[in-house]
Parts: structure tokens; C-alpha cells; sequence
């Protein structure tokens, strides 16, 4: 919760308000006056989404990465509570603040934007939020597994390669590589084109939560080695 940890979220209103100002203005020239409205909402969402991403796995590898030699991990191996909460605590603590940045920017957007006829908000924020949460999970894991900055140039390579991914291509991916590619830009537009259809959320979140397992595992074989 230090000031510098959270300084970087700050650059995401400035960022986020240049996109949505790039995209009104490509909707009134007519390159997007196909979206729906519901669609441009959406997509609106996701430019929040995205950053909160980029932004929450970076932070995430930078962190973990810094674990094993910070001084206040150190003396918490002193302390009679179970070791894991090293682990989960700053997972947890992440996941607030990125959640926190989240609620905010989204509401704000709901709050500029007019509000849609049956839009629906429930699948559309529980799919745009899965990313962030992803990012964490995947940015945690990491961390524990190289240095910061080798760590935030892979994160940033995969979230990259998730987004080009799912966008409309051909050929699609196929195999067993559709299933490791995370499935970013498959659920930004299940969001746009079927939000009821929860396919890709549920296979992120499946992401997540083996990176997340994996990223336990290292933390345990690390502490067991001191």
C-alpha cells in the first residue's frame, strides 16, 4: 500500500480518457459507426480494462519478484503465523487495489456514458474484470520465477499475444495452443458479440487459478529452502 507501488494506477484516467476521446472521434468519422451503442459502452469498459491489466501484472512481477530480499519478509518468517500468508497476503492486497481501481474507472465510465436499454451489466463487468484479475495471478507467478523486468517485458509479450489472439483472424488458434494463449481478446469480444456467453470468462479464470496455483508451489519450494 506504499505510495510508489500505487503511483502507476494514477497514469490509467489520463491514458483511458485519450482512448475514449480517439474512439469518439473515430466513431464520428464512421470508421466505427457500425458499433452498436451497447457495443461502444462495452468497448469503453475494456479500454480500462486493459490498462488496469497492464498495469496490475507489471506492479505484480515488480513486487514479487522483490520478495525473498525485502526486509520486511524477512523478519515476517519470525512471526508465529503460517508462512503461506507471505504469499496470499500480498496476492490479496493486490487484488484490492486493482479491483478498487477497477470499481472507479468503471464508474466512471457508467457515469459519462448513457445508460443502455436491457445492457447487460452483470456478464459485461464480470467479464471485464476477469483480466485484471488474471494479471495478478499471472504477474505474481513471475515474479517468483525471474527478475522484474524480465518478468513485465514476458508479462507484457503474453497479455499482447492473449488481445491479438482472440480478435478475428484466420486461421484461428487451433489445439492445444488455443488452450495455453490466454483468452484475453477472446473475451473482450464475447463481451461485444454474445455477453451471456461466459465461455472464455470461465477459461480465464482457469488460467488464473492455475497461475496462481503455480505460483504457490514456487513460493513453498522457496521457503522450504530457508
Amino acid at each position: 500500500m506504499r505510495a510508489r507501488w500505487v503511483a502507476p494506477y494514477l497514469l490509467i484516467p489520463p491514458m483511458l480518457a485519450f482512448m475514449v476521446y480517439a474512439e469518439g472521434y473515430l466513431t464520428k468519422t464512421g470508421f466505427m459507426g457500425s458499433f452498436s451503442h451497447q457495443q461502444r459502452t462495452v468497448l469503453a469498459l475494456w479500454n480500462a480494462t486493459l490498462l488496469l491489466s497492464l498495469a496490475a501484472g507489471i506492479k505484480s512481477c515488480m513486487f514479487f519478484s522483490k520478495l525473498w530480499g525485502s526486509s520486511w519478509f524477512r523478519n515476517s518468517l519470525s512471526l508465529p503465523v503460517s508462512r503461506a500468508s507471505g504469499f496470499w497476503g500480498p496476492v490479496v492486497a493486490m487484488m484490492v487495489v486493482s479491483m478498487a481501481m477497477y470499481a472507479l474507472a468503471t464508474g466512471a465510465i457508467i457515469a459519462a456514458l448513457p445508460g443502455a436499454p436491457r445492457f447487460p451489466w452483470v456478464e459485461v463487468l464480470v467479464s471485464s474484470c476477469m483480466p485484471v484479475v488474471w494479471a495478478v495471478c499471472f504477474g505474481a507467478t513471475l515474479g517468483m520465477l525471474t527478475s522484474g523486468a524480465a518478468g513485465a517485458v514476458l508479462f507484457s509479450s503474453v497479455l499482447l499475444l492473449g488481445v491479438l489472439a482472440g480478435l478475428p483472424a484466420e486461421p484461428p488458434l487451433q489445439g492445444l495452443l488455443a488452450w495455453l494463449v490466454p483468452p484475453v481478446g477472446r473475451t473482450m469480444i464475447m463481451s461485444l458479440r454474445a455477453p451471456q456467453n461466459m465461455r472464455a470468462t470461465i477459461m480465464l479464470l482457469t488460467h488464473s487459478a492455475f497461475a496462481l496455483s503455480v505460483g504457490r508451489l514456487l513460493y513453498g519450494y522457496g521457503i522450504s529452502r530457508r
